[in-house]
């Protein structure tokens, strides 16, 4: 039991802690209008890429909720 639970809390406080390094939107987000431009994601280290996979709406922008779920789904 003891060999199950210690690598699950191993697991949990690493994920935390990386999730914890993220930047917030807020912070990113340079001119505070609400969304992250290509310029704002590539400067927080975002790449063209990435950035391209997370516009889940290709409009140019990373909302808020793209943005949140990109910083999820890289933590898995």
């Amino acid at each position: 039991m003891l060999k199950k639970v210690i690598p699950a809390i191993l697991v949990s406080l690493f994920a935390v802690s990386a999730f914890a390094a993220a930047p917030t939107f807020k912070t990113i987000d340079a001119d505070q209008n609400g969304m992250l431009s290509k310029g704002e994601a590539q400067a927080a280290g975002i790449s063209k890429e990435l950035f391209v996979k997370a516009d889940a709406n290709a409009d140019g922008k990373l909302s808020p909720e793209e943005y949140a779920t990109l910083i999820t789904k890289d933590k898995k």
